[in-house]
């Protein structure tokens, strides 16, 4: 193991001077910091429009026609509309279509009596201005009908307007708050794995391709050979994300002064440091877990374009991981995502997802958690004889399960 320091340091270097690496750290770091600018340029929807008083809720009535041939009804709808923005009247039904299939309006109402209307738009899209005119008419409607039977509309407002003072204690998690987190970690640490297992496992094939893996066996022991390569792509994923998060952090400390109240509780009650710790250790050793099988593989293969086909299975199972842990997200108490937080190839998900948003114990957290090292140390050890395996074979393409049999068969003869 004396050549391992050198061998993860080659590595690391290599992988950091990649162009494709360092592009694509910087791309996402700039766009996920120019998205915690957003909130700066979000109307907070409690502002007042000053030309008509009407609050922005009912700012999206514009370019709307209002037909009736009651003359009435037409006066009434002037009263209730005419100060909102591109509000138009006429008695003609026609003139309402003509104008709605030309797109001169966005919709147009044809009020044929007190209670009975027709919305006429275009497409689907215009449909909501259909609130604002029952908001602001039945409104109207109720006030009148309160008039005629001589009731006191203040009388009735006071009384409607109930307001209770509450509060939750909540005893165990709130699920909600850490859903957004929780996601966000799920997603990147599924690219993480997907992105650098499949580099590892073509990086071991392409030196076997070339022969180079010959010459460094003869001056390497096999073990720092995968170790010291499993290491650096673990840490340049790591200093990857790492870069990732620093820009998160600091756009969102620019920008904090102008988030509102609830954006600011949402990210500070879903980011808890047992959290953040818990992740750590799942994500790390589930991620070394997964390299280490995507390098053993790709020592299975002669030629690089094999690569992809070697990896399958554990494509398969580490995908399936992924979508538990997706339905896990909505029922992190369901027994599906319960079980397959002591199975370390799911674990690494559904753990500290329960952990976030359910209440877990400390024995099946610690359980969970000393299972997931056990298992990735053995596969550490299974994948450093695999490799061993793979890298003295040359030729055709070796089989998983025949390996597996080999190193079986060759341990049943040794007892």
């Amino acid at each position: 193991m004396k050549n391992l320091k050198t061998i993860f340091s080659f590595e690391t270097t290599q992988m950091l001077k990649k162009k494709s690496i360092l592009i694509s750290t910087a791309l996402i770091a700039l766009v996920l910091f120019a998205v915690t600018f957003i909130p700066r340029f979000i109307p907070t929807g409690s502002e007042e429009n000053p030309d008509n008083g009407q609050t922005s809720s009912y700012v999206e009535l514009t370019d709307t026609l209002f037909i009736s041939e009651n003359p009435e009804v037409l006066e009434t709808m002037r009263l209730l509309f005419s100060e909102f923005e591109a509000v138009h009247f006429t008695d003609s039904e026609s003139e309402g279509i003509r104008g709605v299939e030309d797109e001169t309006y966005d919709r147009a109402f044809i009020i044929h009596d007190e209670l009975s209307y027709e919305m006429v738009v275009f497409d689907q899209s215009k449909v909501d201005g259909q609130y604002v005119f029952e908001a602001v008419y039945g409104e109207y409607l109720v006030t009148q009908r309160l008039n005629e039977k001589g009731i006191d509309i203040e009388a009735v407002y006071e009384a409607q307007n109930v307001q209770f003072q509450s509060e939750v204690q909540l005893l165990g998690k709130d699920s909600f708050q850490g859903f957004f987190f929780a996601f966000s970690m799920l997603f990147a640490l599924y690219m993480l794995i997907i992105l650098y297992g499949q580099n590892v496992a073509t990086s071991v094939a392409r030196e076997k391709d070339s022969r180079t893996m010959e010459l460094l066996i003869t001056s390497t022991k096999p073990k720092a050979l995968i170790i010291g390569k499993v290491l650096a792509a673990g840490l340049v994923g790591i200093l990857q994300i790492l870069s990732i998060l620093v820009a998160l952090v600091v756009g969102y400390f620019i920008n904090r002064g102008t988030y509102s109240e609830v954006i600011l509780y949402f990210i500070e009650s879903s980011v808890q440091w047992d959290v953040v710790l818990i992740y750590a250790i799942f994500s790390i050793m589930g991620y070394l877990l997964y390299l280490f099988i995507y390098a053993a593989l790709g020592s299975l293969v002669s030629k690089v374009e094999d690569v992809g086909s070697a990896v399958t299975p554990i494509t398969f199972i580490f995908v399936a991981a992924y979508m538990i842990a997706s339905f896990g997200m909505s029922t992190p108490d369901s027994l599906i995502v319960r079980v397959s937080s002591y199975i370390p190839f799911v674990s690494l998900f559904t753990t500290p997802i329960r952990y976030m948003m359910t209440n877990v114990s400390t024995f099946e957290l610690v359980t969970s958690i000393s299972l997931m090292i056990v298992a990735t140390l053995l596969i550490m050890q299974l994948s450093v004889v695999i490799y061993r395996q793979g890298s003295l074979n040359y030729g055709n393409k070796m089989s998983l399960t025949k390996v597996m049999r080999g190193l079986v068969k060759k341990n049943n003869n040794v007892n």
